[in-house]
């Protein structure tokens, strides 16, 4: 294969300097037994030439060996492709102007589809080992960005668009300057969890040199990826999307991931970047208390045997994670449950639902993934819908990657980098498209936003499509509120299994679970064998369950409670120093068009340099001042009154990313590339080094 950073052709475990040639007529390429069982060499984490072992057996993945390049499997790479991706990523390469001839892909009649198909197989067979990544010239990528999106790119869009294509090493993470004062002897950073943000955050102390720990309640890497088991879990968004913007070599299975690969990538990522030996496993955090003395956290953890383990650290970086804490309603009568109550967390391979009744309560993204693999060996399932989701399809959800589109990945230079851009970057304008209210629409009669009425339209379509125009089902199925003011959801098969004979939607309200089964406030019982609470997670619980104790001996979750979570640019409370929150509140961004794996590079930069200003201050703590929380806080609050998470009412109630006092919880308002200027570097106004 070639390498997207080296040019490089690797085949069988064996490195050629030069191409890919395909032979005449035939097109048959010199090199027909393409790919490698671990194609992932060692990179190095800074420019210094050292590098972190990656020993981690990927396996033979989607391409594997025997596969014949020839030139009728080049043009079926490029069918399967994303065109526009592979389009500008060639047009990087070659400069081919042919291919700048034609508008963006999403509009093309199909004769000047067929045309730019034909055009990029010719480019690939006979040109392919002619071509190299480079980094792109600002005017170059903004040409491309230009081409690829058919608009204008704004400019204060081009910086975050830039790094998230991640031509250059190490986007969005920072590095130490040149001649920067070494780290305090014994200084050390104690990372609080291994899922995607706490290994985020340990890649940028790696990458600073400053020594950390990352401390993990369970045996294995992951969060929330280890913590789920249950049937048919992956993500809802594209797995090239759903990974760290520093690494462009994994070969993910399907497009998009299961939890078991996307646990395996993180494993992966943590052993190639050199952290995985700073983990120790088995150590729930209970208390940390900081030392005004000292200016140091006094951490106790529990170990699995019970025992109690105390250490000393500079500075913490709590990477808990939103989705921690399962959130079990307290349903009457649950003691008496004579079958099984489950949450999905609970769920292991001992669990079989084989010729069982079940009830699944929740309707949300578990339990949409849920439903259709648990019917197909249930006697009967239940499925208790609280509220009506808006949940749409999403193309080559459930697909594996085919091995055409694998090469595309393994040899065309640039196609990764694209590939991640085209896929999301139209959600830049997302609170434009559906959160914005639009006055002069809704002065015509509309609700919110023309884009938002028009996806309503679609997604009724879809429903009805689905259920086979059934009015029974379509009744309960269609949400009274605007899509897109709550959490997405991904369809998994979900509609099209209430439509089978053994499964039932009841919107019925639970009165209590029986001995036996569940009654409803209507009166009706049904007997079933296990209950699935699909009921999400308490969101308000963050940091939980450890508890932080900061100056004067404030305590955290007591400095919250007569108001809700609130935090700094999501990440600093005051009056508690050296105190890095990961995912905290308000730092979900209220647009797309940046992964969140990215945002969590993002965060980990902030906090990167905050320490580097910590140590080349010769200072001992920082923390944001009152006034600068408080007033963040407030203009927050006013952009946030604006969004329809807010003026939609008739989901205020019912969405988890607004608190139960009206205020919006989980997301920051502010747009996209706002919010990553902010976190540029801490503002020395706001956040106080002593």
């Amino acid at each position: 294969m070639i390498s997207q950073r080296t040019g490089t052709v690797r085949c069988g475990g064996s490195s050629h300097q030069g191409g890919v040639a395909v032979q005449g007529a035939a097109g048959q390429t010199s090199l027909s037994h393409w790919g490698s069982k671990n194609r992932h060499p060692r990179v190095p984490l800074d420019g210094t030439g050292e590098y972190a072992a990656a020993q981690h057996d990927l396996g033979t993945g989607a391409f594997i060996m025997g596969t014949t390049v020839d030139a009728a499997f080049i043009r079926r790479a490029v069918e399967a492709s994303d065109l526009a991706a592979l389009r500008a990523a060639l047009l990087q390469a070659s400069g081919d102007p042919e291919l700048e001839e034609l508008g963006p892909v999403a509009s093309l009649a199909p004769e000047d589809r067929a045309r730019l198909i034909a055009r990029t197989t010719h480019l690939l067979v006979t040109e392919l080992g002619s071509y190299s990544l480079s980094v792109p010239s600002d005017e170059e990528l903004r040409r491309l960005m230009d081409l690829v999106l058919g608009v204008p790119t704004r400019d204060e869009h081009f910086e975050i668009r830039r790094q998230f294509l991640a031509f250059e090493r190490f986007p969005f993470l920072c590095s130490r300057p040149t001649g920067a004062p070494e780290v305090p002897e014994g200084f050390e950073v104690a990372i609080i969890g291994a899922g995607l943000s706490g290994i985020a955050a340990a890649v940028q102390l790696e990458r600073l040199g400053i020594p950390y720990v990352v401390y993990e309640r369970r045996d294995e890497v992951g969060g929330t990826w280890s913590v789920n088991k249950y049937p048919d879990i992956r993500v809802d968004t594209l797995s090239i999307t759903y990974e760290y913007s520093f690494d462009d070599q994994y070969p993910w299975r399907e497009y998009f991931a299961r939890g078991e690969d996307v646990r395996e990538y993180i494993e992966f990522i943590a052993k190639k970047y050199g952290v995985f030996e700073h983990i120790r496993f088995g150590h729930d955090l209970e208390d940390a208390t900081f030392d005004e003395q000292r200016s140091t956290w006094s951490l106790t953890f529990r170990r699995p045997d019970g025992a109690r383990v105390e250490h000393e650290v500079n500075a913490i970086v709590s990477a808990a994670g939103l989705f921690s804490t399962p959130k079990i309603p307290d349903i009457p009568g649950a003691e008496e449950f004579e079958g099984t109550i489950l949450h999905p967390t609970q769920w292991t391979s001992e669990h079989d639902v084989r010729g069982k009744r079940i009830a699944i309560i929740g309707n949300g993204s578990t339990g949409v993934q849920i439903l259709a693999p648990v019917a197909e060996e249930a006697e009967r399932v239940h499925v208790f819908q609280r509220t009506a989701q808006w949940i749409s399809p999403r193309e080559n959800y459930g697909r594996s990657i085919e091995p055409e589109v694998q090469w595309l990945f393994d040899t065309v230079p640039g196609y990764w980098n694209w590939a991640r851009y085209t896929s999301i970057i139209g959600l830049f304008t997302w609170h434009e498209d559906f959160l914005i209210p639009d006055p002069e629409w809704e002065r015509q009669g509309g609700h919110i936003t023309r884009k938002s009425e028009e996806l309503r339209e679609y997604l009724m379509g879809y429903i009805d499509e689905q259920v086979g125009g059934r009015a029974d089902l379509m009744e309960k199925l269609i949400p009274d509120y605007a899509p897109m003011v709550r959490r997405p959801v991904v369809d998994n098969d979900w509609y099209k299994a209430l439509t089978r004979d053994n499964v039932e939607l009841v919107t019925d309200g639970i009165a209590r679970l029986t001995r036996t089964g569940i009654e409803t406030v209507g009166g009706e019982h049904r007997e079933v064998d296990l209950v699935v609470m699909a009921t999400g997670y308490d969101v308000e619980k963050y940091l939980w369950p450890a508890e932080y104790n900061g100056l004067d001996g404030r305590n955290l979750r007591e400095y919250w409670a007569d108001d809700s979570p609130r935090a700094y640019l999501g990440t600093l409370v005051p009056h508690f120093p050296n105190l890095f929150i990961m995912y905290g509140p308000n730092s979900q961004p209220v647009s797309g068009g940046v992964s969140l794996p990215s945002w969590f590079q993002i965060w980990a930069a902030y906090f990167g340099r905050c320490l580097l200003t910590l140590i080349e201050g010769g200072y001992s703590r920082f923390a944001v001042t009152e006034p600068a929380f408080k007033e963040h806080n407030a203009r927050l609050d006013a952009e946030a009154s604006g969004l329809a998470f807010i003026t939609d009412t008739r989901s205020v109630e019912k969405n988890y990313y607004v608190d139960a006092s009206g205020r919006l919880l989980v997301n920051t308002p502010f747009e996209t590339a706002e919010l990553h200027a902010m976190m540029k570097a801490p503002n020395r106004d706001d956040v106080e080094f002593s």
